[in-house]
């Protein structure tokens, strides 16, 4: 026990002086302050009353109110919109001489078809858009234009003026490709088109101003078809997805999963939702829900764009053969195949005054009966079309082919080269025209 106090004793006489080496140091003298009294008054600026008039670079448009079911809000410099207004949008009296013609190296022309002279050009910012790849929409003698790099205007049909413009994504590449095989779908105000690639969002933009009003991100990049509007609803196909969107706020009310991708133009009578897959199945599908009401299996694959709803009929083409199917059940009413050679594949379809109209990749031009599928005109073509069709009247339909705008008399089966181009681009393919009427 005495050693124990004895340990304790010792080394407490070690640390009293260690401890006692530190000392607390005073605190520092308050800091002096000194006030300096200016030799002369301070001179008053002069107060501006007006703030000039700055031109500013278009900025992006506020968020919508309407955006709250978006599952994509927070845009990247691949999604993101920006846009300017020129002047307000208010409908333009038809130029009924005119033909509008996307071509395919990008450019959009006014036509007039009387003194077969060029109205006015209009061409996208980008240097890098050399090839169209898409359609335009015309309404109250508006076009909506979509350009391959983002690019989207609302032009004056008569003059080509900008009413606005916006550019959906900020890069700028040739390889960059937003807009593919669209065309705007326009109910009321709102504009419905979808994006390819990085981007790959559906979109509702405003008509009179090109503003956001909501979008949402898809699934897959591949879509390189048109959406349908019906009964307050957008239809888009995304692979081998189907989507169902309320139109006004662009909430996802019902997807479907199908085991093959679904690389069909969605189309719509009001009653039901009809679109082809990739290889030869045709849905008829609930439009609420996306339940199938019929499907039917074709003898082909490859309807894409080639297919029209009009008198409850179905009207479509495969690779070689026309069809007629009531809407209602799937019931096929006729096919037809016309006499061609294997190698050559019907390119397109368009139905005019209760006649259809087509032609194949081998420069035959047809004409159908929709009531029994006859074929009562077959045409072969000293030029190969590679454009839509534009029905005049019964004797008369345009088509573009590379060197320009074709006329052909459906009687004498005679062509006419109406427009010709200063040159023939390489690779042309992919141009749309349209007769204001």
């Amino acid at each position: 026990m005495k050693k124990v106090l004895l340990t304790i004793l010792a080394v407490a006489c070690l640390t009293l002086p260690v401890m006692g080496q530190k000392k607390k140091k005073p605190l520092p003298p308050p800091v002096e302050v000194k006030y300096i009294t200016p030799k002369e008054e301070v001179t008053q600026l002069p107060v501006i009353e007006e703030l000039p008039e700055i031109h500013s670079a278009p900025t992006r448009p506020t968020e919508s109110q309407t955006n709250s079911y978006s599952n994509n809000k927070i845009l990247t410099e691949y999604d993101m919109v920006i846009g300017e207004q020129f002047k307000t949008v208010k409908p333009v009296e038809l130029d009924k001489d005119a033909m509008i013609i996307y071509d395919y190296d990008g450019s959009l022309k006014s036509f007039n078809l009387k003194t077969n002279t060029i109205n006015w050009t209009f061409k996208a910012k980008d240097n890098d858009v050399t090839y169209s790849r898409n359609k335009f929409t015309l309404e109250d003698g508006v076009l909506y234009v979509p350009f391959i790099n983002g690019e989207m205007y609302a032009l004056d049909h008569k003059t080509g003026e900008k009413f606005w413009e916006l550019k959906a994504g900020l890069k700028n590449s040739q390889y960059f490709k937003i807009w593919i095989n669209q065309i705007p779908t326009i109910n009321k105000d709102l504009i419905y088109i979808t994006t390819q690639y990085e981007n790959s969002n559906i979109y509702a933009f405003n008509k009179k101003n090109g503003q956001i009003v909501w979008n949402y991100k898809l699934v897959y990049p591949y879509n390189h078809l048109p959406v349908v509007y019906t009964n307050d609803k957008v239809y888009t196909q995304n692979a081998p997805y189907v989507y169902a969107f309320d139109a006004n706020t662009g909430r996802e009310i019902a997807r479907r999963d199908f085991k093959k991708a679904m690389y069909s133009k969605p189309i719509s009578d009001g009653q039901r939702l009809y679109i082809a897959n990739e290889s030869k199945t045709l849905y008829a599908l609930n439009l609420d829900n996306l339940e199938t009401i019929w499907e039917v299996d074709l003898p082909e694959s490859s309807v894409d764009q080639r297919i029209v709803v009009k008198n409850n009929t179905l009207y479509l083409t495969t690779n070689h053969m026309f069809y007629a199917i009531e809407s209602s059940t799937g019931k096929i009413i006729w096919q037809v195949k016309p006499k061609q050679d294997y190698n050559h594949s019907i390119q397109q379809l368009e139905e005019y005054n209760n006649k259809i109209y087509a032609y194949d990749n081998g420069s035959n031009f047809f004409v159908v009966n929709p009531k029994n599928g006859k074929i009562e005109k077959e045409i072969a073509l000293s030029n190969k079309a590679i454009s839509n069709i534009e029905v005049q009247d019964q004797n008369t339909v345009f088509f573009y082919c590379e060197a320009g705008l074709i006329r052909l008399d459906l009687t004498s089966k005679k062509e006419e080269l109406i427009y010709m181009r200063n040159s023939i681009n390489e690779d042309a393919r992919e141009n749309y025209i349209k007769l204001i009427r």
